[in-house]
């Protein structure tokens, strides 16, 4: 299993899934500054889907002795934010692609990692693929090819909250767009889970 810490939550994914914490690869930070955010994980599982990942932590958290809430905001403003960045996200995969694309040596480099020695660890193999799997003209059922996932900790059980606001996301998203929002208490049955890390303790 791969595990990957955000926003004080330890992450785990299945081993054959390939995961980027987004906002550390080279291809975001020589892009951000641009009015564009990102999702902290972009995935992509075996079965071809590109999982896009946005993490929000609302529950009390410790840093040396004091605690801290990040107060949580009305779901028609946080829902704005959250598809904006699952927008931006998708538009930022595409300028990648592009900018890979610009010379004859790195379309090669991407024919070779990803037809005929497929290494999932190559960025060339990443954004080429993931880049596939978000383009819907590519093929009909591409639209169906993207999960859209909100993990958000929250310290009390507000299901209405959680369902407004993905009704909120969908709205603002393309027709036909699927959003889960999930959390440690409610994972949702989706392949992979988070724990709040122990911290200060």
């Amino acid at each position: 299993m791969a595990t990957f810490e955000e926003s004080d939550l330890l992450f785990t994914f299945p081993d054959d899934w390939t995961v980027r914490s987004f906002d550390g690869t080279r291809a975001y930070q020589s892009l951000s500054g641009h009015g564009l955010k990102g999702v902290d994980f972009i995935a992509i599982s075996p079965d071809e889907r590109l999982w896009l990942i946005e993490v929000k932590n609302y529950r009390p958290r410790r840093k040396g002795s004091k605690e801290y809430r990040a107060n949580r905001k009305p779901p028609e403003v946080l829902a704005q934010q959250i598809a904006k960045k699952f927008t931006d996200s998708v538009r930022l995969i595409k300028i990648v692609n592009t900018y890979l694309r610009r010379s004859w040596h790195k379309r090669l480099l991407i024919w070779y990692r990803t037809r005929v020695s497929a290494n999932p660890e190559s960025n060339y193999w990443f954004w080429s693929v993931a880049h596939q799997l978000c383009t819907p003209d590519r093929n009909r059922d591409r639209a169906q090819k993207v999960e859209y996932v909100l993990w958000m900790e929250t310290p009390e059980a507000n299901r209405d909250y959680d369902l407004k606001l993905r009704v909120e996301i969908s709205k603002r998203m393309p027709a036909g767009t699927s959003v889960t929002v999930a959390e440690s208490d409610q994972p949702r049955a989706l392949p992979f889970s988070a724990v709040p890390l122990a911290i200060g303790e």
